[in-house]
């Protein structure tokens, strides 16, 4: 099981039903979640609690709640994909997502490391407009090259790693 700690906001956006986290699982497999606004449409952030490995889809309407373990799934695939993990790992991680647990967020340093995230796409956002699509691989390729403070690496190596690569 994979589990998404959403922010009030999004968790009032969306509608899911808030579960308690009190399962003890690797970090690895819990994720982070806020939405916020960007040229001028809803964007929601996805940033994992081990690696801080994120990515944004951008243009988020009501509509794609409907269906948003497989947007999550999706999107999470085509970025590890694009990092060079292996299918076999990929799909190993995301067997784990046949269900996906939403709690409120619990870690302050993870919500600040995607407060930095949304503002760094914020200057690099300009290149990318207007949004043709909802996830835009390279740009969050450029966000994962981004180092983090707290964890003095980078999230796309810190990803690779946790994978084992």
């Amino acid at each position: 099981m994979i589990t998404i700690s959403l922010t009030k906001k999004l968790f009032e956006l969306s509608s899911f039903v808030q579960d308690q986290d009190n399962e003890i699982n690797d970090e690895f497999y819990k994720w982070h979640a806020n939405v916020f606004r960007m040229a001028k449409k809803n964007n929601i952030i996805f940033m994992n609690n081990k690696t801080r490995y994120n990515f944004i889809l951008f243009g988020v309407k009501k509509e794609h709640f409907k269906n948003f373990n497989q947007l999550f799934i999706k999107s999470l695939t085509e970025n590890l994909q694009a990092e060079g993990i292996p299918d076999s790992k990929i799909i190993e991680y995301v067997s784990k997502a046949n269900e996906l647990k939403f709690t409120k967020t619990y870690d302050r340093s993870v919500l600040g490391s995607m407060t930095d995230m949304v503002k760094m796409t914020d200057f690099l956002i300009e290149r990318y407009l207007p949004l043709q699509e909802m996830n835009i691989i390279e740009l969050n390729q450029k966000n994962n090259h981004c180092p983090i403070v707290k964890l003095k690496n980078f999230p796309d190596q810190l990803m690779k790693e946790a994978f084992g690569i």
